[in-house]
């Protein structure tokens, strides 16, 4: 006869991932000269490994070691797992008169499912740097967000050494909520700013 083991409370479940839908209809401001689609135009692919290509989209966003055009319609293609699952959201910043082109790119990623917090990013292609493209998508982005997806809080991370991505942030409206380590800006924007 061996001794009973105290009934030790096992630790309670995951909670359940929160699908992310997409927009419908896409996002539309032909006043701020953008649209925000989902991938999977049949040139969005090429326009994605160029992007993953670029040496300052790969120097302040997170991209993957295999860039091939064939790694990136695999990407594209999991879109909809990663919305299913709860785990990120990515829009295609197009221009409003050409749908089906890239400009670049915005999304989200779930960074605590039980706070319903997540981190937004975004790049854009050489060819639309400085004409406002990724703050008029971060704005329109930030507000889709906040208000149609279980989204209470949004936060940037920002290098000092970028500090065309802080004022893209800070014109969506985010606040400098502090400074990591690594001097890593920190900006965030709840659902009732």
């Amino acid at each position: 006869m061996g001794i009973a083991a105290p009934d030790v409370p096992s630790p309670p479940p995951p909670p359940p991932p929160i699908p992310l839908a997409l927009p419908f209809p896409p996002l539309l401001r032909p006043d701020l000269g953008l649209l925000l689609r989902p991938w999977g135009h049949p040139g969005d692919a090429a326009a994605l490994a160029g992007a993953w290509a670029d040496p300052d989209v790969a120097r302040w966003n997170p991209v993957p070691d295999a860039r091939s055009e064939a790694d990136a319609a695999r990407w594209v293609a999991r879109e909809g797992d990663r919305r299913d699952l709860g785990r990120a959201v990515d829009l295609v910043i197009a221009p409003p008169d050409h749908p089906e082109g890239v400009l670049g790119e915005v999304g989200l990623a779930l960074a605590d499912v039980e706070r319903r917090w997540a981190e937004i990013g975004f790049w854009v292609l050489p060819s639309a740097r400085g004409r406002g493209v990724a703050s008029a998508a971060v704005v329109v982005f930030t507000n889709w967000a906040l208000m149609d997806l279980p989204i209470t809080r949004l936060f940037a991370r920002t290098s000092p050494d970028n500090p065309a991505a802080s004022r893209v942030v800070e014109r969506a409206g985010y606040a400098r909520a502090g400074k990591l380590g690594d001097g890593t800006l920190v900006w965030m924007r709840d659902e009732t700013d």
